[in-house]
């Protein structure tokens, strides 16, 4: 008698266990906070951050410790580029947008040849 109490006491908190959890409340996926992004480049650094928590959909930095200007471009999910963000030598800023950043790239100034010359997307 005193193992059949047992085993029904067992499954009752098995089951309730179980209920509780389901009933749990659970962050959706825009609640939960993301880290930022870290791309390390010769000269330079960036980071992107979707979830930045100052009220806009994402975030962009870039520090220059080069000889030369940098900019980092944006490309978000709908495909559009954003070409806002450019470091003079030895300067950071940073920018935001209203839409997510899927990937970013780094690119430097060539005064010589007023050229613009860029990495592929990371």
């Amino acid at each position: 008698m005193r193992m059949k109490t047992f085993v029904r006491a067992a499954s009752t908190a098995a089951l309730l266990a179980a209920v509780s959890a389901t009933l749990t409340p659970s962050a959706s996926a825009s609640e939960v906070g993301t880290a930022a992004t870290t791309i390390n480049y010769p000269q330079a650094q960036a980071s992107y951050d979707n979830n930045p928590g100052n009220g806009r959909e994402s975030w962009l930095w870039a520090s220059n410790w080069g000889s030369s200007k940098i900019r980092i471009d944006a490309q978000h999910y709908d495909n559009s580029i954003s070409y806002d963000l450019v470091v003079e030598p030895n300067q950071a800023r940073s920018v935001n947008f209203n839409k997510d950043i899927w990937r970013i790239r780094y690119c430097w100034f060539d005064s010589r040849v007023n050229y613009w010359g860029c990495h592929g997307w990371s």
